[in-house]
Parts: structure tokens; sequence; C-alpha cells
């Protein structure tokens, strides 16, 4: 009775081991994908300030692009 008891416990302790370390698995990859998602926003708003900063004469060129 006793060493069923302990083979119960100690499946429970190694279960809620497993589930802990899967938790904190997902948690890293929470993180992970928030700072990649942060760097493509930061990506994306660089290029859009390069993309305003373009010479007048180029802003006038595509003017006559998209007119054409």
């Amino acid at each position: 009775m006793i060493f069923i008891l302990l083979i119960l416990i100690s499946a429970m302790f190694i279960g809620v081991i497993r589930h802990q370390k899967a938790q904190a698995q997902a948690r890293y990859w929470e993180r992970i994908n928030e700072f990649e998602a942060q760097r493509k926003r930061q990506i994306l708003a660089t290029a859009i300030k390069l993309e305003q900063r373009q010479t007048p004469d180029s802003h006038i060129e595509q003017k006559w692009q998209r007119a054409s």
C-alpha cells in the first residue's frame, strides 16, 4: 500500500515538474516572438522615416510616374 502511494506521489511530482517546464518554455517563446515583432516594427519605422526623407526631385519624379 505504501509502495503504491509512493509511486503515485512521485508520478504526481514528475507531472508537476513537466508542466512547469512546459510553461517556462511557452513563456520563453512568447518573449522571443514579442522581441521579433518589436524588431520588425522598428525596421518598418526606420524604412518609413528614410522614405519620408526623400529629396524633392525624387518626389516630383514619383508624381510624374503616377500620372503616366
